[in-house]
């Protein structure tokens, strides 16, 4: 074995494994375009103030960001997400025709502990909507991330839905001072990964008193249906002006979810915070009912300021980005990648050098019906190329000898059975397909 083995928090994807992860690219582009979501691209590295700019990530993210100067002794860092990247070119454009609705699908960096379903490096695929502050932009982008679960063959969901402008108002409720709300809301994002108790102890360390803990731990344990759940809270923060805003918007989601046909699958769930400092209004989450548990695959929501922060006009967005890293690993625990794997190889077989270009034009014709033909390039015999075919899982093998070229009836042999068959190209090609 080489001594040279990939980065730490990055890895190799040998072929099996990219046809995997290349089918869940493909069915999440399809359901992202049939919405009318459009591709588009931005390049890995960033400016280091672009990425570092407060209000945009964070300061744990900050921490995360792969930085480096170049040779001009340029300050740049890797992208670590797609949505940063996406503010500064609307900001750069603003004659963009609103609502522009993008999406990507790129690689992100984080130097963060690698740990299942998370590395260092690892892939997102988002869609934005940018120019309006309907609540119709929020539950479309829920709605096509939960489209694109369901065509990759998953049914059983849980969308948690909450918004930062109703956890800004139970800040104020509980009497936390607004200069302390950042840190409380990167403790509150902890709740998935260390305990209630290490939650509480956290915050009264951060120097919140016994009894505001309490009372804001009372608040975020609220989760429920959407209709009474919203209606509890909704009692508990009368008053607050940036929590009924909030609150109504959460409605209005909610409202919309029926139409969208997520309705069944939403919860409102005010423990929900989401880490980036850059999102102003509603959240959400969505997880997979499964054996295998990674927590979340989908997260998101409204960020109203980002492009502003940029330079560019105040202009609302909302977003959602899909997690490839995780997907994969469930389906792969739930056995899900049937649907590739049956897809059948052809093997052209060559008795001899004699007809090696006749296998050529026989695999390209194959090819042109959108099979997938694999033809020797080894030189190998007849035996050995038989091998070759049957440890790929070829389905079947063309076998092409002088005499099939004379007849143009060739040798088609089922690779699981060994039987055999004289054919025309032609109905080889309606045989298989």
């Amino acid at each position: 074995m080489s001594q040279f083995q990939p980065a730490r928090g990055t890895r190799d994807f040998l072929p099996e494994e990219m046809s995997r992860r290349g089918y869940i690219i493909d069915s999440v582009r399809k359901a992202f375009e049939s919405f009318g979501f459009e591709p588009m691209e931005t390049p890995a590295f960033e400016s280091w103030e672009l990425l570092s700019k407060k209000g945009s990530g964070g300061d744990e993210i900050r921490d995360e960001i792969y930085y480096f100067r170049d040779k001009s002794d340029r300050e740049l860092g890797l992208r670590f997400d797609l949505t940063v990247p996406l503010a500064r070119v609307v900001a750069n454009n603003p004659q963009m025709k609103m609502p522009f609705k993008r999406y990507q699908i790129g690689r992100v960096w984080r130097y963060d502990r690698p740990q299942a379903g998370r590395m260092r490096e690892f892939m997102q695929m988002d869609v934005d909507t940018v120019g309006t502050e309907r609540m119709d932009a929020d539950a479309e982008c829920i709605a096509v991330a939960f489209e694109a679960l369901k065509q990759l063959g998953f049914s059983k969901f849980e969308i948690r839905l909450n918004s930062r402008k109703v956890l800004n108002g139970m800040i104020e409720f509980a009497g936390i001072p607004a200069k302390k709300s950042k840190a409380t809301f990167r403790i509150l994002d902890k709740l998935e990964k260390i305990s209630l108790g290490d939650i509480k102890r956290e915050l009264k360390k951060a120097g919140l008193q016994s009894g505001t803990v309490t009372k804001l731990m009372h608040m975020i344990g609220v989760k429920g249906k959407p209709a009474a759940t919203l209606s509890r809270i909704s009692r508990q923060l009368k008053g607050i002006a940036i929590a009924e805003e909030g609150l109504r918007e959460l409605g209005e989601i909610s409202a919309l979810a029926k139409s969208y046909g997520f309705g069944k699958n939403l919860v409102i769930d005010f423990s929900l915070v989401r880490g980036l400092d850059y999102y102003t209004g509603p959240i959400f989450e969505i997880s997979v009912t499964a054996g295998k548990n990674v927590g979340s695959v989908v997260g998101g929501g409204r960020y109203d300021n980002l492009i502003g922060l940029y330079g560019g006009r105040q202009t609302p967005a909302t977003g959602i980005s899909l997690g490839i890293e995780r997907i994969y690993e469930i389906m792969k625990s739930e056995n899900m990648f049937k649907d590739i794997e049956s897809r059948c190889l052809i093997f052209v077989i060559a008795v001899n050098d004699a007809v090696r270009k006749q296998v050529c034009d026989i695999a390209r014709r194959l090819r042109k019906e959108c099979l997938r033909v694999e033809a020797d390039v080894m030189g190998r015999d007849m035996r050995k190329q038989l091998e070759y075919a049957n440890k790929k899982g070829a389905c079947c093998a063309v076998i092409v000898g002088p005499k099939e070229v004379k007849s143009r009836k060739y040798t088609l042999r089922d690779m699981k059975s060994g039987r055999e068959s004289k054919l025309s190209l032609d109905s080889i090609i309606k045989k298989i397909c």
